[in-house]
């Protein structure tokens, strides 16, 4: 979801008293309005601190003064600022309740808050009060998104693009929608149209590669997280994505006796596991198939400190428990495999009750 919005700020009132007087005597409404118009000069020049402390003089003279409320709620939006942001964009919306872009103002500090249920409820009343820009309909889609109505967020996003064919952020944003029901197909196509529209979007050929591996297209899924990290080379998830395009080749290989290539690919996997950890060092997914990789080259020690970094960093990470098992009996520590494996079970891992059979 794009961070960021740019809102125009409305009522900009200049000149609200004569500049030939040398001596001005303001009366109270006049100078709130200066201290509201050097505000919205001071946002226009990119100066936000001081387009607040102006916009707050304003409000301290003249209380209800509702523009001045609500642009102040648009620019802590810009901050980052949004509990603060939603507080005066809540007043703004009692001071004026025909100002459907107020609402849409909140719906967005509230889905930055992660206050889904109100952020919807917010663009619906925005919408329904006639704000008609293709940004409502996608930010709605984002908070059914996040509310898991997949469907739902499909629809608002189908109207979002109706509305503006070249939103990529729509695209992308549906592809997720479909990749979450499992509609790999359809998601690869609309991730694939995000990038063509906006193709600095990183994160889109991350998750197109991601699809793409569902998909077995893992030379594609290289290409697609490969481009992931021409844009941004520290993007860790784009790292661990390719490897496990590797991984999945290493592993066919192996199955096709090709094991001198089966190991370059697990040792090309290796590097790209490492990247991710090397960018974000908690990265516990990475960790565990760092691990699996390690097991299939038989180095079983490594495999183990692998899977007991995923294990620290997540305690309850059944999979790299249930891993770490099978490492420690292939160094014969058996009595480790066991506890590994009994939590693994604990924790919800079905297929690990087979391998407790033999613990006391």
């Amino acid at each position: 979801m794009k961070k960021n919005l740019i809102f125009i700020l409305s009522f900009i009132v200049m000149n609200a008293y004569s500049q030939n007087n040398k001596t001005t005597i303001l009366a109270k409404g006049q100078d709130a309005e200066l201290s509201y118009n050097q505000g919205v000069q001071n946002y226009l020049n990119q100066d936000f601190t001081g387009a607040i402390a102006e916009l707050t003089k304003a409000i301290e003279i003249k209380p209800n003064f509702g523009k001045a409320i609500y642009n102040r709620g648009v620019i802590k939006n810009e901050l980052n600022d949004f509990e603060s942001a939603i507080a005066d964009l809540t007043t703004a919306a009692q001071l004026l309740p025909n100002m459907s872009k107020v609402l849409f103002a909140r719906g967005f500090a509230r889905i930055n808050t992660g206050d889904f249920n109100g952020a919807l409820n917010d663009f619906t009343k925005a919408i329904n009060n006639g704000y008609t820009k293709s940004n409502a309909l996608y930010y709605r889609g984002v908070a059914q998104l996040k509310l898991k109505n997949y469907d739902l967020a499909i629809k608002d996003f189908n109207e979002a693009i109706k509305k503006n064919k070249n939103y990529a952020y729509a695209y992308h944003d549906r592809g997720s929608a479909k990749r979450l029901k499992n509609n790999f197909e359809a998601a690869e196509n609309d991730y694939m149209k995000s990038v063509e529209i906006n193709p600095e979007l990183y994160f889109a050929y991350n998750n197109l590669g991601t699809v793409k591996n569902e998909l077995k297209k893992y030379d594609e899924a290289i290409s697609a997280f490969s481009e992931a990290l021409k844009i941004n080379a520290e993007y860790y998830t784009a790292y661990s994505g390719r490897g496990d395009s590797k991984y999945a080749q290493a592993v066919k290989l192996m199955s096709e006796n090709n094991k001198k290539q089966a190991e370059e690919k697990f040792n090309s996997a290796i590097k790209d596991y490492e990247k991710a950890i090397n960018f974000k060092k908690d990265f516990a997914t990475a960790h565990n198939n760092l691990g699996m990789v390690y097991l299939k080259l038989l180095n079983y020690k490594e495999a183990e400190d692998a899977f007991t970094m995923a294990i620290n960093i997540n305690d309850k990470y059944a999979e790299a428990f249930a891993n770490r098992g099978t490492a420690r009996e292939y160094l014969r520590n058996f009595t480790g495999a066991c506890e590994d494996w009994k939590k693994a079970a604990s924790l919800g891992i079905k297929s690990a009750d087979k391998y407790t059979q033999g613990c006391n």
